[in-house]
């Protein structure tokens, strides 16, 4: 029997109305800004919940780099720098949306963007 990947509901075909849940854990990067504010200790407790969140919805990182402060391009919230971070992990996308969910109401978290990688 062969198998084919349907890309728009990431299952398996198998035949005409059986079908077979396929996980298909892909690459993604999610860059995020802590506030400015918050102190030294503060952001590496920030790094850990986000990892830390990420692995319990079954992600495995792949590395985390810390870019440091850096000038805003505009403000957000009155502040005008942000320390950056940006975290590489393979995650299934259907868990995907409760990561965003939990990372948007962080209040030490500005900004966030999730982007896949090819």
């Amino acid at each position: 029997m062969i198998k084919l990947l349907s890309p728009a509901q990431n299952q398996c075909v198998l035949g005409k109305n059986q079908r077979e849940e396929v996980n298909v854990m892909r690459k993604y990067e999610i860059m995020y800004i802590i506030n400015p504010t918050v102190l030294e200790e503060g952001r590496e407790e920030t790094i850990n919940q986000v990892n830390a969140l990420l692995t319990s919805n079954g992600a495995t990182i792949t590395k985390t780099e810390k870019w440091g402060e850096r000038k805003l391009a505009y403000p957000i919230d009155k502040k005008k720098s942000g320390f950056y971070v940006l975290t590489t992990f393979e995650i299934d996308g259907t868990k995907l949306a409760e990561v965003e969910a939990k990372v948007n109401i962080m209040e030490s978290v500005m900004r966030y963007i999730v982007v896949r990688q090819d």
